[in-house]
């Protein structure tokens, strides 16, 4: 099946990416920044769903510091929208290397650490009117006791350290931390290009699918 179809046809809830990550040093990279991490999404009202103990930093994005969609912020798409490499890159270096050298985007446009806190939750909730395969969810590591569900399928989606899934987020979704350790996870939004799209057919035919 080519890209096209694995995306927007599939009607798979995730895509196993195979792709190697760096997640132990990336994991304590986003760590040692925890402190400036950032209420993510606390301005919503009228959202339809609650969060608690989620935050976020972005390496790439607006600033470091505005962590949500482009139009909270007064734009109307990705392409106008002037994304940078921001200043915590500089204490983040194997992550920046991993996304300038290995991750197969060459324009990014948001690039996130989110955090989920102990106890914390994200209830149910979709964050796209279509059905379709984005974005990539990279886990840095993923407590025992964390668990993200999408309504309508089997089991749990299934994340562990440095598993990277392209998720439908069209699909009703909520996360619980009931563990007593912070999640670390990666929320990547790029432009597609040749490489990435060879690695999702790739991932799809390697997972089993046909």
């Amino acid at each position: 099946m080519n890209y096209n179809d694995i995306v927007n046809k599939s009607g798979i809830p995730w895509l196993d990416l195979d792709i190697e990550v760096p997640h132990k040093e990336m994991l304590q990279e986003a760590i040692a920044l925890k402190d400036e991490f950032v209420k993510h999404r606390d301005e919503d009202n009228g959202s339809g769903y609650s969060h608690k103990g989620w935050r976020s930093i972005c390496l790439h994005g607006i600033d470091a510091y505005k962590t949500n969609h482009f139009a909270q912020y007064g734009y109307t798409s990705n392409d106008e929208t002037p994304y940078i490499w921001t200043d915590i890159c500089s204490r983040c270096p194997v992550t920046r290397e991993f996304f300038n050298l290995y991750f197969p985007y060459d324009t990014y446009y948001r690039v996130r650490y989110m955090l989920l806190e102990p106890q914390g939750y994200i209830t149910p909730h979709v964050d796209s009117d279509i059905h379709k395969l984005s974005p990539i969810n990279i886990a840095l590591n993923n407590p025992d006791g964390c668990k993200m569900k999408m309504k309508g399928h089997k089991g749990f989606t299934p994340f562990s350290p440095g598993k990277a899934l392209l998720l439908d987020v069209g699909n009703t979704h909520a996360v619980y931390n009931k563990s007593n350790e912070d999640r670390y996870h990666m929320i990547v939004h790029g432009k597609i290009n040749k490489q990435f799209k060879e690695l999702v057919e790739h991932s799809y035919a390697k997972n089993g699918f046909k």
